[in-house]
């Protein structure tokens, strides 16, 4: 089994556990979760004691260069941030405004992003950053790891001025395009802080003033380098997970079709729980569309098998399948 196999998240501001987006994920997992509240990470212990193997919980943050931090703990504490939050948001005035209410501090030690994996000799694949105005400043301790092993990023990012002194959505994009990065897409449907209560939900309301922001490395930049890397077949793989759980399954299809097309072969993996991982994604992606306008079984079966070279399950088999049609 290839020992890069196993999809490394570095996730800065973890209170509550995993994001979201990760928790669908079934290949090999290491994934690395920084929560400076000590009882917070203390709970998630507890939480993921079960996944303690896979699942690594540090009572401490993230920074450009370490050092002690101060963190403000508001009344509600996913909202707890080391920055003063200027009052902006409508999500935080009226009956809400009580959740930015500070009920405590805190200071805890951190490490930038480069310094910790030196230390533990990791390649880190992918960040989730949350730390409520301080990405840009995490970003810029991981100057390493972002040129030379992330591929995918989801950070927060603002519009406004939340954050006292903290930079805007403008400075993370060029410096992330900088380092290659393009952005996939905003956690966004037209549903900004809304301004007043009469509002039909059904359609564009309220002021954008922050969101997740998710990244991948320029596509071009990851394919060219087929040379270079010896785990290509890997690298694409988790490429296309992690486009499948942040809603580009068209970005997915093309980097593991042309991933084909310049040698890479991903049966080789087969043995691996990210490959049948990514095999399942794949089956549920042209499952879901198959009678769709325009599109064409056959057609998908082809592609499925010019990607995975194996036959893809369809009608019955599909159905049958434990895997794919679970209870």
């Amino acid at each position: 089994m290839n020992e890069q196999i196993k999809t490394t998240v570095l996730d800065a501001g973890g209170r509550y556990g995993l994001h979201p987006t990760w928790k669908p994920f079934k290949g090999e997992l290491d994934y690395y979760l920084f929560e400076p509240d000590e009882k917070e990470s203390s709970r998630l212990k507890e939480k993921y004691k079960h996944r303690s193997d896979e699942i690594k919980i540090y009572p401490s943050g993230l920074s450009e260069n370490g050092g002690e931090y101060t963190l403000n703990l508001f009344k509600n504490k996913a909202m707890s941030s080391t920055n003063v939050r200027n009052p902006i948001s409508s999500l935080f005035l009226g009956e809400r405004l009580q959740e930015v209410e500070i009920i405590d501090t805190i200071k805890f030690p951190t490490t930038s992003i480069d310094s910790f994996a030196s230390s533990q000799n990791l390649k880190v694949d992918f960040l989730k950053l949350d730390t409520e105005g301080t990405e840009y400043n995490i970003l810029k301790g991981a100057e390493y790891q972002l040129g030379n092993h992330v591929i995918g990023i989801r950070v927060e990012v603002a519009f406004d001025f939340i954050f006292e002194g903290m930079p805007l959505f403008g400075t993370i994009h060029d410096f992330l395009l900088n380092h290659n990065f393009i952005l996939l897409n905003l956690d966004y449907d037209g549903k900004g802080d809304y301004q007043f209560e009469q509002i039909n939900v059904n359609k564009r309301y309220g002021i954008l003033t922050s969101t997740d922001a998710v990244y991948v490395k320029r596509p071009s930049l990851v394919l060219s380098n087929k040379n270079e890397n010896k785990d290509l077949e890997v690298t694409l793989m988790k490429y296309a997970s992690f486009c499948f759980l942040n809603e580009a399954p068209d970005l997915a299809l093309r980097m593991l079709q042309e991933g084909r097309k310049i040698g890479a072969d991903y049966s080789t993996m087969k043995d691996s729980k990210l490959y049948r991982y990514l095999s399942v994604l794949l089956h549920k992606h042209f499952y879901g569309i198959k009678w769709q306008p325009g599109q064409s079984l056959k057609s998908n079966e082809k592609i499925y098998f010019e990607i995975m070279n194996e036959k893809m399950k369809v009608l019955n088999e599909y159905m049958e399948s434990i895997e794919l049609n679970p209870d």
